[in-house]
């Protein structure tokens, strides 16, 4: 049975870590404060939705998703961005969730910094390309 990320885009996940975040629902508020307060929960020690959120200290809410999907929301702000990456790989999406959240002033350059040498290995012949928008709801 699939679950019920498969048959949404990725705009209607941004949409939702928008509504997740924006403290306008009283029960996703709830469950939003649960995961930025317990983050080890969401992912565990030393993964990255864990360290993103412990290193903003709960400005940001992330869930990885299977296949490639990352998911993150800004608390407070009802902002919310999703990104698959085609091939599923880990690299990629920790790679341009780094790049999209530092061009968005949503990660200070450190953080990014930290981030990037913990969960970006790149190769001597690795080429990231990135394609996309960015839409707003």
């Amino acid at each position: 049975m699939w679950g019920p990320t498969y048959c949404l885009e990725l705009s209607q996940l941004a949409h939702f870590y928008a509504l997740l975040t924006s403290d306008s629902h009283l029960h996703l508020t709830r469950i939003a404060r649960a995961m930025v307060h317990h983050p080890d929960c969401v992912a565990g020690k030393g993964q990255f939705d864990t360290e993103l959120m412990q290193l903003t200290e709960g400005e940001l809410l992330s869930k990885s998703g299977a296949e490639g999907l990352q998911c993150i929301g800004r608390m407070g702000e009802g902002l919310g961005l999703a990104i698959k990456v085609a091939d599923g790989t880990k690299r990629a999406k920790h790679a341009a969730a780094i790049h999209l959240l530092r061009q968005l002033g949503w990660i200070t350059p450190g953080i990014a910094e930290r981030l990037a040498e913990q969960f970006t290995v790149t190769g001597p012949y690795t080429r990231l390309d990135v394609s996309g928008e960015l839409t707003w709801a």
